[in-house]
């Protein structure tokens, strides 16, 4: 069982990664709603943007958070019950999270995996930082 310092901070670990890769997946949408259209010469008003983010954010961290709490439940688990302290354990972490999610929200793999993978990335490594670099430190510490 898991301590309550060690849920406190796999959990602030979690969110930071789920903020994270919602960062990488808006920064690509918000890239994408600048491009110029081929159909129009008008650009995308600071309006535009505004809702973009507004609406896009809180939405795209949702489904980033309920996506990804299976697959980073059992990272986390791993990485506390072994003492696994590796960041490149937790940058391809991350990175499979992003296909498991991918996956689980259009059934297949597709052309945007490049994305998930690359926002799980990100996420990992956020995580790693925050949480992930002091994973099973309880543990080690214990007298058992």
């Amino acid at each position: 069982m898991l301590s309550y310092e060690t849920c406190v901070r796999t959990t602030r670990g979690w969110l930071g990664g789920c903020l994270t890769a919602t960062a990488v997946i808006e920064l690509f949408l918000l890239f994408i709603l600048a491009l110029p259209r081929a159909d129009s010469f008008t650009v995308p008003s600071v309006a535009d943007f505004g809702v973009a983010i507004l609406i896009g954010v809180p939405a795209v961290l949702v489904f980033v958070c309920v996506l990804s709490g299976i697959p980073s439940a059992v990272a986390i688990w791993l990485s506390e019950r072994f003492c696994i302290r590796s960041l490149p354990f937790f940058v391809i972490a991350g990175g499979l999270a992003g296909v498991v999610s991918q996956t689980v929200l259009f059934g297949k793999v597709d052309g945007l995996i490049w994305l998930f993978v690359v926002a799980g990335c990100f996420a990992g490594l956020a995580y790693w930082h925050i949480a992930g670099r002091y994973a099973g430190e309880r543990r080690l510490r214990s007298p058992h």
